[in-house]
């Protein structure tokens, strides 16, 4: 083991000692049809309930002008970097790298803070694999961190094994971004601060730890819960003329505590479909928090600009965030790195072994 050596560089060392052994990975375009089949289904796409709980019926109401300054302050999001290395027999083994971020509006600028017991970034990367049915001493003897897909016996087919690593990795990044919400939302309650934290997609598993605090969640998409509205709530929704927002409503997810939930139109959907600048936020479902809905609202409108271009989700994707996506992908291991690692295995028979 090399020390102080990345876990690329780790990996590297393995390779070059064993790659007479392994199988060539399947290439990038072969990979992304295996991952898009082995896609788990998310908890967004499963409600057990939906209720309207502002008013009696869903209904859309103007955002009124925000009179406070805006406390959407902190932003959160995570990416994942994943990509088949190589095969050990018939295994596929993944390489992934995984990190999260909260990047904070000071001064109108957007960037990490240095605080003393509460980081900005966490990263983690690894190699998964079933570890029953690879050299697992070999890749810890390198000091290659290696996270366990848990293959029963026999070993299960090969789309199985994919989507049990995909299914870990996913599950992996949730709990890294997790447990840095986590984090930070305890530093905003000992401190005091009136700021929120803002972060991608549902807040279920965050908050149920934290219910009590000053936490949304920014979905883009909203299939499940589309799916659960009546003819008459899907009128509303729909209709929404920018500036404006439904009614709160309280979801349920199995598994997940309660959140309370709205949708606000960020931009005129006459200039795309009918999801155009369609954004439904999340937030607790602790009733002192609903005085706040037309607050976050406007806050969010205002923070429409500068537009996220030239992403396509643009219309929805607020300006904050992106730069969250942008500062994790310009520091993660580039496709280039991976793809010399993929290389190094050569593509020849692979030698039988037995399990």
């Amino acid at each position: 083991m090399v020390q102080g050596a990345t876990t690329l560089e780790r990996v590297r060392s393995y390779l070059r000692q064993n790659r007479s052994r392994l199988r060539a990975a399947p290439t990038p375009e072969e990979q992304m049809e295996m991952l898009a089949q082995a896609q788990q289904p998310s908890p967004e796409e499963s409600i057990a309930s939906l209720q309207v709980i502002e008013h009696d019926t869903m209904r859309a109401t103007a955002v009124p002008p925000a009179d406070q300054p805006n406390a959407l302050r902190h932003f959160l999001d995570g990416i994942q970097r994943q990509r088949i290395l190589y095969y050990e027999g018939v295994v596929p083994v993944f390489y992934a790298y995984l990190s999260a971020v909260v990047r904070s509006r000071v001064d109108g600028r957007m960037c990490c803070l240095q605080l003393q017991h509460t980081p900005a970034l966490l990263q983690r990367d690894g190699l998964y694999a079933p570890l029953r049915y690879v050299d697992a001493e070999g890749l810890r003897q390198h000091g290659i961190p290696v996270r366990d897909t848990e293959a029963g016996t026999p070993l299960p087919p090969h789309p199985t094994l994919v989507q049990q690593s995909a299914n870990r990795i996913s599950n992996d990044r949730e709990l890294l971004e997790r447990e840095l919400a986590q984090r930070w939302l305890q530093h905003l309650q000992e401190s005091g601060s009136e700021d929120w934290l803002v972060v991608d997609g549902g807040i279920g598993e965050i908050s149920a730890a934290k219910p009590e605090t000053r936490l949304i969640g920014l979905a883009k998409t909203s299939t499940g819960v589309e799916r659960s509205l009546t003819p008459e709530q899907m009128r509303v929704v729909y209709g929404l003329a920018k500036g404006e927002r439904t009614s709160v409503f309280a979801i349920s997810r199995p598994g997940q505590p309660a959140t309370y939930s709205w949708f606000v139109r960020l931009h005129d959907p006459q200039k795309g479909s009918l999801l155009f600048g369609l954004l439904r936020v999340e937030m607790p479902a602790v009733h002192d928090l609903l005085k706040h809905v037309d607050q976050l609202s406007s806050w969010l409108l205002q923070d429409r600009v500068p537009l996220s271009v030239p992403d396509p989700r643009y219309d929805r994707l607020l300006y904050p965030m992106r730069d969250c996506e942008q500062y994790l992908r310009a520091i993660a291991p580039s496709t280039a790195q991976l793809e010399a690692l993929v290389q190094m295995v050569p593509s020849t028979p692979m030698q039988e072994t037995a399990f």
